[in-house]
């Protein structure tokens, strides 16, 4: 009798990574983490026309469009990260297919979806400014200019994203820890150093 396989879960793999992203590179399932992606976005994207109102009164293209258009692009973007994330097992001489990769982005995208959530929650329920990241050090340290956006980037859900980014290498890639942790901790430095630039670059385009 053949053994049924255990299916993983979006909860799981966000506090059992271990165990639930092996069972995502043995069962690769899609449809039904992309299902749950696909309903936070359109939560996340009704909560960004709460918190935007004068920006989305200014589009020229129809609301429903802007919801369609944002679908269409965060799967672009989970199929893009999947091809990344094939490119670099390649080069680790890893093992995973692109479709338990493409699975996997979709089990640990949610967390990032759920920060951006409670953070519009926070502007629209408890009159946060729209600049502040309630789950980030911006919350807690007031500073102003770029560092204002680096500390952004400081947030629980960003972190936790990328712990199970690392466990996603190493779970379905099969890379090693080492290659691993050390990738996570590279991209992690990228992302303040582009931030950093990118926001003196627009303030000082916007002083100029």
């Amino acid at each position: 009798m053949k053994e049924k396989r255990q299916k993983p879960t979006i909860i799981g793999v966000s506090t059992r990574p271990t165990e639930h992203l092996k069972r995502v590179w043995e069962n690769p399932v899609v449809w039904r983490p992309l299902c749950c992606v696909l309903v936070l976005t359109v939560i996340i994207t009704y909560l960004s026309e709460l918190v935007n109102a004068g920006m989305w009164a200014d589009l020229s293209l129809p609301i429903p469009v802007v919801y369609v258009v944002t679908l269409i692009g965060l799967i672009l973007g989970i199929v893009i990260n999947a091809a990344i994330y094939r490119f670099i097992v390649f080069l680790a001489k890893g093992d995973a297919s692109f479709q338990q990769l493409f699975s996997a982005v979709l089990f640990i995208t949610p967390i990032t979806i759920i920060g951006t959530i409670i953070s519009h929650l926070a502007v629209i329920l408890f009159h946060v400014p729209k600049d502040i990241t309630v789950t980030s050090l911006n919350a807690l340290i007031q500073v102003s200019g770029p560092w204002h956006v680096v500390l952004a980037n400081f947030d629980l859900f960003v972190i936790w994203n990328l712990v199970l980014t690392g466990f996603l290498l190493i779970q379905v890639g099969r890379i090693s820890p080492r290659i691993s942790w050390m990738m996570i901790g590279v991209f992690y430095v990228l992302s303040f150093i582009f931030q950093y630039v990118g926001t003196t670059i627009n303030m000082s385009v916007s002083w100029g």
